[in-house]
């Protein structure tokens, strides 16, 4: 997985740089874990990054990188997330102390919802679900509001 921030991540999405079924360019894009097959990667990538792509915050697109995850819940079928975790300016994972504020992530198409789509969860609440989304909009909203709750935490 490169360690290269949201924005390179969106430029390299938009030039179809992850299109390839090819597990070495789905492990360069950002997959982590997975259970489905490798040739189901790039189509899951795709869905996810068509709402990475529309991110619009400067702070989220220049301090932090995105990664992805495949889960598999005993009980219900398997779901995807991506993860935003802060990077230091030098590039470098950053320290417990900040990811602990900063770091969040979207599941897409959670089993256990009726109402909506995804639910976003943060470290700033113990890993649990802060918000639960109906759609892309709300999603991209609340990734918004999170960066503005973030640069104000940081400042302090």
């Amino acid at each position: 997985m490169e360690n290269i921030t949201v924005r390179e991540w969106v430029n390299k999405f938009n030039n179809k740089e992850f299109e390839s079924k090819n597990r070495a360019v789905q492990c360069n894009a950002g997959w982590y874990d997975w259970f489905c097959s490798d040739d189901a990667l790039a189509g899951r990538l795709k869905k996810m990054g068509n709402i990475i792509k529309d991110i619009k915050n400067d702070y989220i697109l220049d301090n932090f990188r995105v990664w992805f995850k495949n889960n598999c819940p005993c009980s219900y079928p398997l779901y995807d997330d991506f993860r935003f975790e802060p990077i230091m300016e030098n590039g470098e994972d950053s320290d417990d102390t900040i990811r602990d504020q900063l770091y969040f992530g979207v599941q897409c198409g959670h089993p256990f919802g009726s109402d909506y789509m995804y639910e976003v969860f943060t470290a700033r609440n113990g890993y649990r679900t802060e918000f639960k989304c109906k759609n892309k909009r709300e999603v991209l909203n609340v990734i918004e509001q999170l960066a503005e709750d973030f640069q104000k935490e940081i400042e302090v």
